[in-house]
């Protein structure tokens, strides 16, 4: 650890510019439109090559489900190709709209009260803080971080809430010699990860298992472990490119590519903020909010009509406790405040057009009417299949749905009522198919390049998706690996209760 201690910076640097400065990367950005630009297309093309079909749906204690064995084909409508390219735009005003909004919503606000937590030097106070008792031994605090974040997301769903926590770890790995990648992986990758391998989670264990007819949070014993297994495997991945990094920092991945969103973080202990009096007062207004948040969310959990507002509340209470602490530190002049929040959206505006953008890939599919052909023939793929080999068909088929349906309750209601029925024919027990559901729609946010918080994470920080999979690659193997082998043995347990 004595290499660490050499390593922190001289207390009282600051950085020369501010995040509203900064300059988005114009060809990450180019790059990342001409991917989609081909997506959009394939989706469009797919829409001409699949049967066009459908299942009938109804209502059940007011949420909707498909009817078993009302598949039906349609006549050839084919989608004017003139609207692969709309139908982005269309998705604005579609049945997921809100959600669209919302996450565009949170994507600003992200950008916004970065730039005032710049500017205001609160960021500043809380690394300094932060940095001056883990200093010499970050790794004590990386594991904590770590452990704290996955225990969220795994118990009370709190992953859409995860990037609040990004400026400040950026700001931790930067301070003590680490990169993006690092400060990336301690805070919205660490809630994915606990996401994924949920234990109490409302959303990817409690509905999924009411909807099969399950006991709530049965089989939480086999999740917990998974929950260990997985943190094991986690922390060692990023210790492992963190002691990289403490031997050469030019081993870093990143190296060239953060050094806008390095520019303009904390870099070290910082004693004249510190001292600041309204800086820390600041401070303690944006923490409040913070865990204004954290309750919201545990009050969804017992008032479950407002789970739709966890989101908007979230965002409400994050602009609230930026503005205050801006207001307070004493360090915007008059007026900056809102110039400061413009110029940060402004800077993020880019990839939040990556984002519509995306979404219309699922636009495309839905209204090409291929996506419940798509679902059919999976369904009559897995009739008379092995119970071990048809437990991973039904891992793809979530996986297939996450590309066009991201909400965790909608792909539940859609496709489990139809899968498990068939699976119990086959031999799998309802637990099994649940936990094959989790899989499918947790670790696919981390990974797939149509992740909509994967895509405004590296966005905001400017990490290129192909330094983003030259990183995660041996951890998408080990998560591969676990996800098989658990599977496996839930299906030679016959994992219940049924």
């Amino acid at each position: 650890m004595g290499k660490k201690n050499a390593a922190l910076p001289e207390a009282g640097k600051e950085s020369a510019s501010g995040f509203a400065d900064l300059k988005y990367n114009k060809k990450t950005v180019l790059s990342l439109l001409a991917f989609i630009l081909v997506m959009l297309i394939a989706a469009g093309i797919a829409t001409r090559l699949v049967p066009q079909g459908e299942f009938l749906r109804e209502k059940v204690d007011g949420h909707t489900v498909i009817v078993e064995d009302s598949f039906h084909y349609l006549d050839s409508k084919p989608l004017p190709v003139w609207r692969w390219f709309t139908a982005p735009f269309e998705g604005l005003t579609g049945d997921d709209s809100s959600s669209i909004i919302m996450i565009l919503l949170c994507m600003f606000v992200m950008g916004g009260g970065l730039a005032l937590l710049d500017q205001s030097k609160v960021l500043v106070y809380l690394v300094s803080v932060i940095i001056k008792k883990f200093g010499n031994n970050p790794y004590k605090l990386m594991y904590l971080m770590v452990f704290v974040l996955m225990l969220m997301g795994s118990t009370i769903s709190f992953y859409n809430q995860a990037t609040i926590f990004l400026p400040l770890a950026l700001g931790i790995c930067f301070g003590v010699g680490w990169d993006a990648l690092m400060g990336v992986g301690m805070s919205v990758t660490a809630v994915a990860m606990g996401f994924a391998v949920s234990m109490t989670n409302p959303y990817t264990v409690a509905i999924p298992q009411t909807i099969v007819g399950l006991p709530v949070n049965s089989g939480i014993a086999l999740r917990t472990v998974l929950f260990v297994v997985v943190y094991v495997v986690y922390t060692t991945f990023l210790r492992n490119y963190a002691k990289r990094l403490d031997a050469d920092p030019a081993n870093s991945l990143m190296k060239g590519s953060d050094d806008a969103i390095r520019s303009i973080m904390p870099s070290g202990v910082d004693e004249e903020v510190l001292k600041d009096r309204k800086v820390r007062k600041g401070a303690f207004a944006f923490c409040g909010s913070i865990v204004l948040m954290v309750l919201y969310t545990v009050l969804t959990l017992l008032v479950s009509a407002l789970a739709s507002t966890t989101l908007l509340a979230m965002m409400l209470c994050l602009s609230l406790g930026i503005g205050v602490s801006a207001k307070v530190s004493g360090r915007i002049p008059k007026g900056g405040i809102w110039r400061g929040f413009l110029k940060g959206i402004r800077l993020v505006a880019p990839n939040a057009l990556v984002l519509v953008l995306i979404m219309g890939i699922r636009e495309i599919i839905v209204k090409g009417n291929i996506m419940d052909t798509i679902l059919y023939f999976a369904y009559q793929g897995v009739a008379g299949m092995s119970p071990y080999l048809a437990i991973f068909v039904i891992l793809g088929i979530t996986m297939a749905f996450e590309l066009v349906v991201g909400s965790a309750t909608t792909k539940a209601f859609l496709i489990l009522p139809l899968l498990v029925p068939l699976g119990n024919m086959i031999g799998l027990t309802s637990q099994t198919i649940v936990q094959a559901y989790m899989f499918g729609d947790g670790f696919t946010n981390s990974f797939y390049p149509t992740s909509t918080t994967l895509l405004m994470v590296t966005g905001l920080v400017g990490i290129p998706l192909n330094k983003w999979y030259r990183w995660t690659w041996k951890l998408l193997l080990a998560v591969m690996v676990i996800v098989a082998v658990t599977l496996l043995i839930c299906v030679k347990i016959n994992f219940g209760p049924f």
